[in-house]
């Protein structure tokens, strides 16, 4: 089988539906895969391990009640202008560094109703400006 982490998100989504593996399983591959490649890329701002680990249990117990949504226990990465409470929201700004939001924005909410896991939040341009 592929390495958890290199599934799609179909492909996924069908062996937790079968529960064939487990969305901790999956949730730990893909942030083992994060800690393994970010020292060199730099692609993520903030990692969540714990929240990430929560959700995904939350999302185990929702597939045991047949309780299934859209992304239930799918790990996802956030970008970093988008508002998450509770988790870190620079923009990728030095001004920014340490604002955590009360709120989720609306896509982190529409996301998290459907059983997304947060594993974190991926760098980008300042304030998304596209000058680099």
């Amino acid at each position: 089988m592929t390495q958890l982490n290199q599934l799609t998100i179909s492909e996924a989504y069908d062996l937790l539906k079968k529960r064939d593996i487990s969305s901790v399983e999956l949730t730990e591959s893909c942030l083992k895969q994060i800690a393994e490649v970010e020292p060199g890329i730099h692609a993520c701002v903030t990692v969540c391990n714990d929240i990430a680990i929560d959700q995904a249990k939350a999302a185990d117990n929702s597939i045991a009640n047949n309780e299934n949504k859209t992304l239930t226990g799918i790990p996802v990465l956030i970008k970093d202008n988008m508002c998450t409470k509770g988790i870190r929201t620079t923009c990728s700004s030095k001004m920014l560094e340490e604002f955590v939001p009360p709120y989720d924005s609306t896509v982190v909410k529409k996301l998290k109703s459907e059983g997304a896991v947060i594993l974190g939040k991926t760098n980008m341009d300042e304030f998304a400006m596209g000058s680099s």
